[in-house]
């Protein structure tokens, strides 16, 4: 177990690809190599605290990432910022943060994401995929829901349609794959006609109304149809007449009951929809959490300046002087430290104060 030692923090990057101190080796693809401090990295990351410690690794595979990445992940845990992150190795750098459990760097990846990656400068169809995609995939890989929230809340909020958006984002509608129906999903969570768009759109061009696939199986599974008559009732009812005549046309068993459910669900049937699709309504202040104890507007100590001091009991920090006279014209001052000392010194100087005035007497040495 290392010490504890409170992170982020500035360490020195002359550490780094140090043939003495660097006894942790991260291979990176095409044979390249970072060597880093196991103690300084384990410090930051549970995960490789245990790797090192408990199974006595020497080396870690980083090939899945970019070099950039994976260069930028290991500065920001040496340097105790984030001064080197880029939109480009963004997801990357997010997702080993996730994987290596270094929680204050996640917590700086989701501020970067909402102050930079969200920061579209003209609203352009690819500005907004990006970030939707990132998005979909902090989701969908590393259970992080925020993102998505934070996604649509900002695509609303610029008011960017989310009917022109999901109409090209769903324009290849065979190929999408489960994540991003569930992103789909998402995005219109509350309003199934924004999906039935190119929904119907690839049942009449594509299929020619002659069969349902599978990715308009799971929608359609999906869908609260109650909500979707009660809203949209016109829609509801196209939708409805354009799925019979699939029914009808259709020889598979699973088509003709999807439809049935569709057009006529039971009153306490619900939408068997994904656990990965996310409500927007239950998740709305997850996009907030972070800003209320996040520390990155302060300068992180140096590592000369911490102890070893275990955080729970606090880190012993000097504070306002505080003044407690004894007799007249005399003052005691102390710097109190955490709150047990404080209790100590400050029953000292009432003990003091009272035998000066020989409340107590002299039976009390």
């Amino acid at each position: 177990m290392v010490a504890n030692i409170r992170v982020p923090a500035k360490f020195s990057k002359k550490y780094l690809n140090s043939p003495v101190h660097g006894n942790l080796i991260l291979n990176l693809k095409n044979g390249q190599e970072i060597r880093t401090n196991s103690v300084i990295m384990s410090l930051n990351s549970p995960v490789i605290d245990r790797l090192t410690s408990e199974l006595h690794q020497s080396s870690l595979e980083m090939d899945d990432f970019t070099a950039g990445a994976v260069n930028c992940f290991v500065d920001s845990i040496y340097t105790g910022d984030v001064g080197t992150l880029q939109k480009q190795i963004f997801e990357d750098v997010n997702k080993m943060s996730h994987v290596f459990e270094v929680s204050w760097l996640t917590k700086w990846c989701f501020k970067f994401y909402k102050r930079d990656v969200l920061n579209f400068t003209n609203n352009s169809y690819q500005e907004v995929l990006f970030a939707c995609e990132i998005a979909s995939r902090a989701h969908y890989n590393l259970k992080q829901t925020r993102y998505v929230t934070c996604f649509v809340k900002n695509l609303m909020s610029r008011d960017i349609s989310r009917k022109m958006f999901l109409q090209r984002y769903m324009a290849d509608f065979a190929e999408l794959s489960k994540r991003q129906l569930e992103m789909s999903l998402s995005m219109a969570r509350n309003d199934f006609s924004l999906i039935m768009v190119p929904l119907t759109s690839h049942l009449t061009m594509n299929l020619k109304c002659k069969n349902l696939d599978k990715n308009a199986m799971y929608l359609l599974e999906a869908c609260d149809v109650q909500k979707f008559r009660q809203d949209h009732p016109d829609n509801f009812d196209d939708a409805a007449n354009l799925l019979l005549e699939i029914s009808e046309l259709s020889e598979c068993d699973e088509v003709k009951e999807v439809v049935t459910k569709f057009v006529r669900p039971n009153s306490g049937t619900e939408a068997s929809s994904s656990e990965n699709v996310v409500d927007l309504v239950e998740t709305t202040e997850e996009c907030e959490d972070d800003d209320e104890d996040d520390s990155d507007d302060e300068d992180f100590p140096e590592v000369s300046t911490q102890t070893d001091v275990e955080p729970e009991r606090g880190w012993i920090q000097a504070v306002d002087c505080n003044t407690y006279p004894l007799i007249s014209d005399n003052t005691l001052q102390f710097i109190t430290t955490d709150n047990e000392v404080q209790r100590n010194i400050f029953m000292c100087v009432i003990i003091l104060y009272l035998k000066k005035e020989d409340v107590l007497g002299d039976g009390l040495q």
